[in-house]
């Protein structure tokens, strides 16, 4: 049924390299700046000049977040995350 490079079992071992060598804390990260190129790549092929599309602000981009300490480690970490990137202690 799936040929190819994109078959199910490929797509999950790409995804568990992926989260080895990047750790949970910065997968979100990951994504937001991997959607941000895709939007961008989309506005460039279709043609649209840069002043056409009103940028979009998330309330998250106007304010910055407190970096939330791990109580353990002592490691400063997104305050969105719920575990620390670096010992995987539950932070909060």
């Amino acid at each position: 049924m799936f040929e190819g490079i994109l078959q199910p079992t490929h797509l999950i071992l790409i995804l568990a390299i992926v989260l080895i060598v990047f750790g949970p804390g910065k997968l979100p990260e990951i994504g937001g700046s991997l959607g941000k190129s895709l939007n961008e790549f989309k506005r460039s092929i279709s043609g649209s000049p840069e002043g056409d599309a009103a940028p979009t602000v998330t309330p998250a981009a106007t304010q910055p977040a407190a970096a939330a300490v791990c109580p353990t480690c002592h490691t400063e970490n997104a305050s969105g995350n719920l575990f620390c990137g670096k010992c995987g202690e539950k932070l909060g």
